[in-house]
């Protein structure tokens, strides 16, 4: 199994985990995306894994940004999520994942958008837990992983204005601190 997947198949555990704890008296609720309540969240992380499955299989950023609108939350909204992550799995065993897909924020390898898939699961799960009060605890190895190697795509994105500056530390000694704890601050995220 390759470090991607591995970081993908956390990600989405630690997401699933989070979404199962939402109640409908939260999703309304703001989250830790800036203008985004729970609801705007879940809905754009449920239709990432549709829109990405599009993507590997050949869809074009144009078809994908038609699923932005979709109401992804149902009567079973963790059941909803991973029917679209399975779709989402079968589309890239299915692809050349060195094969560039038309991503909105540029050309990507099959490979990169996996890793930004498990990039983004990670991050909104924070933004979840902020948003139904729950701690955040991502593996130390996924946190670790992300940071090494998605690192460039944060940059990137950054400068497209997808991601805020990096946060400092304050007085904090940066090395002591845990993997978490800096890909959230790298990310333009605080605790």
């Amino acid at each position: 199994m390759s470090e991607t997947l591995r970081a993908l198949l956390d990600a989405e555990q630690l997401w699933a985990d989070a979404l199962a704890q939402v109640g409908p008296a939260t999703l309304d609720r703001p989250s830790g995306a800036e203008s985004w309540t729970n609801r705007d969240l879940i809905n754009h992380v449920t239709g990432g894994g549709h829109r990405y499955a599009m993507l590997l299989a050949g869809g074009s950023a144009v078809d994908a940004e038609t699923t932005r609108g979709t109401d992804y939350i149902v009567d079973d909204p963790v059941g909803e999520f991973w029917s679209y992550e399975t779709m989402l799995r079968e589309s890239a065993a299915a692809a050349d994942l060195d094969a560039l897909v038309d991503h909105r924020a540029g050309p990507r390898t099959g490979e990169e958008l996996l890793l930004m898939r498990a990039m983004d699961l990670t991050l909104h799960t924070h933004d979840l837990c902020v948003g139904i009060g729950l701690r955040w605890e991502p593996s130390e190895a996924l946190a670790t992983y992300l940071l090494t190697d998605a690192s460039s795509i944060i940059e990137q994105l950054r400068g497209l204005g997808l991601f805020g500056p990096a946060v400092e530390y304050a007085g904090a000694d940066v090395e002591s601190t845990s993997a978490a704890d800096r890909l959230l601050a790298f990310a333009g995220r605080s605790r």
